[in-house]
């Protein structure tokens, strides 16, 4: 497939917008019309399509269907259950090529602001943040899953064995790096003792990859949710963990000391009593199942990032997060 960052994929937009061959709800083309390349993720690259005072987000796959960690239709779906004061909204959507873009698409309502380095994050703004959490994971449900699937229970040590176990038969270059088998034998001993604070757990609609590049700051300091591929009825404290903590590595984590972290925490209960389907969360529960969850995606995490570093051939990058991402681990679970 074509390099979706490439500027001939701008130009296909702008043509078929112009000629109507490719139609977006809401968006009335003038001959004003721009567009310009906004950014590149792993998944996608995004384009702004701006016409006076409207603006809306095309993203195109960086890879084929088949390889997308998830399909392009449950971001679509989760649109529905998305408030546009907490994010941004798939507007439209086709996932195939036979089209005028010649490549699959989904729109999306444009979201003003910046992703700040994570550096830049302060405790107000982590604050604002546990706010727009707690009004996105309101109403509950009873099962976790896929938008439109079954639901079923969240069993986190059963995921942690069943993603390592992959890891280390796809890709053992990356499991048999020195001090890793130490690690991940670490991280299912936590999530040994966390389990019992996932029993008979109320889920939510989660954005399910709230890491501090996911996240757009307005001038006024609000943040907004963007790229929804990971969204799903989940448990609110994956959201609530991938943000940051004391584990943390690369441009994705806040580095929040435990007494922010407990703010942080407090705020969003806080906010979240406040909405019409609070379930009345105890703050052990709810912490203890974060900090399962920071444990769990950061070691999984270090390994994607270890396997990144090979294939995109950057040896500053990657290779520095999953450096961090190690050291950090191992201080919070006390491994010499």
């Amino acid at each position: 497939m074509d390099d979706s960052t490439r500027p001939e994929v701008g130009e296909r937009l702008l043509a078929a917008l112009r000629e109507g061959s490719l139609i977006v709800p809401g968006l009335v083309v003038s001959a004003a019309i721009e567009v310009h390349a906004l950014g590149a993720g792993e998944s996608y690259a995004a384009w702004k399509v701006v016409d006076g005072p409207h603006a809306i987000v095309v993203r195109v796959p960086r890879r084929p269907q088949e390889e997308m960690p998830t399909a392009m239709k449950d971001e679509f779906d989760a649109s529905t259950l998305i408030d546009g004061s907490v994010g941004s909204r798939a507007l439209a959507m086709d996932d195939s090529s036979e089209n005028a873009l010649g490549a699959p698409f989904i729109a999306s309502t444009f979201v003003p602001g910046s992703v700040l380095a994570a550096a830049e994050w302060n405790e107000a703004l982590l604050m604002a943040h546990a706010r727009q959490l707690a009004k996105l994971h309101d109403p509950h449900y009873e099962g976790a899953g896929a938008l439109g699937a079954d639901k079923t229970t969240i069993d986190l040590v059963r995921e942690f064995d069943e993603g390592y176990a992959w890891w280390q038969e796809s890709h053992p270059d990356v499991t048999d790096i020195d001090g890793v088998a130490t690690l991940g034998a670490e991280v299912r001993k936590r999530l040994l003792v966390a389990r019992p604070h996932f029993e008979d757990m109320h889920c939510s609609f989660i954005h399910g990859d709230l890491v501090a590049t996911n996240v757009v700051v307005d001038r006024e300091g609000v943040p907004r949710f963007i790229d929804w591929e990971w969204a799903r009825i989940g448990d609110v404290a994956q959201d609530l963990a991938y943000i940051g903590g004391s584990v943390v590595g690369g441009p994705w984590y806040v580095s929040m000391k435990p007494p922010t972290v407990k703010r942080f925490m407090a705020e969003y209960m806080t906010a979240a009593a406040a909405q019409p389907h609070w379930n009345d969360e105890s703050f052990e529960r709810l912490q203890g199942r974060r900090d399962a969850w920071e444990v769990y995606e950061r070691f999984l995490s270090s390994l994607h990032f270890a396997k990144q570093a090979g294939v995109r051939n950057d040896r500053g990058y990657y290779p520095e997060a999953v450096r961090s991402l190690h050291a950090t681990l191992r201080s919070r679970l006390n491994v010499g």
